[in-house]
């Protein structure tokens, strides 16, 4: 008996990946799981290119508004919730179709990652944030790499919150974080989707255009309105466009500065991804730019019928 089929649509930040799952959805009767560690969360809508209601042109979607910013939120804690949401989707004879840009998102769901449920040690996390404050993110990424070398060389740096939760799980399970994660069998088979640009300029354009957007949308009210309501917690300090904005707001930075701040960093947010799933040989690969529209979805479903 074959495997019911899963539909990955991943890749860099804007790439096109929430209008393409769109399509795919309404061509073969699918519903969306997002995939990314961002749009999880409540309030944070414009500044995560969260798609609007008319934009999910009644295409169900999961994982989108879970938890509030200011609520602690895992890897394990999504892979246990979207597979639920595959489950009922399958349950109902349709296709789940996964789409974003988290790697260890979708590494956890659809490669057979099993992370283990540590709670959040918080006197420990505490600690490592006093740390980071006070000696850099380098002094904090050093412990990791102490502690775990081959997972500090899967991560950024100044990516203070893996960094730190990495350091938790070495240190609560006695064992490095690349040591007790492991990977089991999956009950269905993936198809992989990958878009990327031809070319770094491409890219660094199109940021630009939807960054400019964003700001027409309302970004920086969204910013002052989520940052008023939850304070200066994790997840905005660590998601671009809201932590150089919160600088703007507290006046550390001037709002040409935030702007400049704001787009280096999705750069750099794509070029990270890119990396990441370059790590994955079973993608099929489609440069978004060689395409427009209905050709580059009908390409795709082309691809996903001949490997169905």
């Amino acid at each position: 008996m074959s495997l019911p089929t899963v539909i990955a649509i991943i890749g860099p930040t804007c790439t096109g990946k929430t209008a393409l799952s769109i399509k795919v959805a309404q061509e073969m009767g699918g519903e969306i799981i997002a995939c990314d560690s961002r749009t999880i969360y409540r309030h944070m809508d414009v500044g995560t290119a969260k798609p609007t209601l008319d934009e999910r042109c009644g295409i169900p979607h999961y994982m989108f508004d879970v938890v509030d910013p200011d609520v602690p939120y895992t890897v394990a804690e999504y892979k246990e919730q979207a597979t639920a949401a595959m489950n009922d989707i399958f349950a109902r004879g349709l296709t789940p179709i996964v789409c974003g840009g988290t790697g260890f998102y979708s590494r956890a769901l659809l490669e057979g990652l099993v992370i283990p449920e540590v709670a959040p040690q918080e006197d420990l996390r505490n600690e490592l944030r006093q740390l980071a404050d006070r000696d850099g993110n380098g002094a904090l990424f050093q412990k990791l790499v102490e502690l775990d070398p081959v997972t500090a060389q899967r991560l950024n740096a100044n990516d203070r919150m893996r960094v730190i939760r990495a350091i938790e799980v070495s240190i609560f399970c006695q064992k490095p974080f690349s040591q007790v994660v492991s990977k089991t069998d999956l009950p269905f088979s993936v198809i992989w989707i990958g878009l990327r640009p031809s070319n770094r300029d491409l890219l660094r354009a199109a940021i630009a255009r939807r960054f400019e957007e964003q700001l027409r949308l309302g970004l920086i009210a969204e910013v002052e309105a989520v940052y008023k309501k939850f304070g200066p917690c994790r997840t905005l300090l660590n998601t671009v466009n809201y932590a150089e904005y919160i600088a703007y707001i507290d006046g550390k930075i001037d709002s040409q500065t935030a702007k400049q701040d704001s787009l280096t960093h999705n750069n750099q947010l794509a070029r990270r991804q890119l990396i990441w799933f370059k790590t994955n040989s079973a993608i099929n690969w489609f440069e978004f730019d060689n395409y427009m529209g209905d050709r580059l979805s009908q390409s795709v479903l082309n691809t996903i019928s001949q490997k169905q």
